[in-house]
């Protein structure tokens, strides 16, 4: 694949885009790879050094704002009809609530994302919280001379410790995973307004 060939590749999948914004994408690309040809790569190798058309394009919706993408796809590209007018009218009781569902559905779906990170973050500060003060009752239970009392809270503060340690180990892994998701649910929204019209 040559410079061209892979510029028209991330411009054909961008296409719905503003015609500004292709333009500085496709020039920013297209600058990369001229400096891996000044580097010394030839034109194939500095295209092949590049990520795919895909790729980048994956990169450029994560850069694009949601907004600008959707007030794009829906400015019409023509002056409206009457009767174009007229359907678009008649035709709101049932797109409008069809919007709003999908709308209010993914607003829940990030609800819920961020909820259950929450009751995660909850639930590992909770065995912290339980494994430290059952270490530290341990003492008092020694002082009022109840040594089994005393070896079962220290076990069971050892295995709610042990439990901490697991779950903070977890807690990035999961932190990313659910703002990947998310930013993934984003990205897939902007792919449906950027598709070819």
């Amino acid at each position: 694949m040559n410079k061209q060939e892979y510029l028209t590749a991330i411009r054909e999948k961008i296409k719905a885009m503003p015609a500004e914004d292709i333009e500085r994408f496709t020039d920013y690309y297209s600058e990369m790879i001229d400096d891996r040809i000044e580097d010394g790569l030839s034109e194939d190798d500095a295209v092949a050094d590049m990520v795919s058309p895909d790729d980048a394009v994956e990169q450029i919706l994560s850069e694009m704002p949601l907004a600008k993408i959707v007030k794009e796809k829906i400015k019409p590209k023509h002056e409206l009809k009457a009767w174009e007018v007229i359907l678009i009218i008649l035709g709101s009781p049932v797109w409008i609530p069809l919007l709003i569902t999908a709308a209010v559905l993914l607003l829940t779906l990030w609800i819920v994302a961020f909820t259950l990170l929450v009751s995660f973050y909850v639930v590992v500060l909770s065995f912290v919280v339980a494994g430290i003060c059952g270490i530290v009752s341990v003492i008092p239970l020694f002082i009022a001379h109840c040594p089994y009392a005393a070896f079962l809270m220290l076990g069971a503060a050892l295995i709610g410790t042990g439990i901490a340690i697991l779950f903070i180990v977890s807690v990035k892994p999961v932190t990313v995973g659910i703002f990947k998701v998310c930013k993934a649910s984003v990205n897939g929204i902007k792919r449906m307004f950027v598709k070819e019209r």
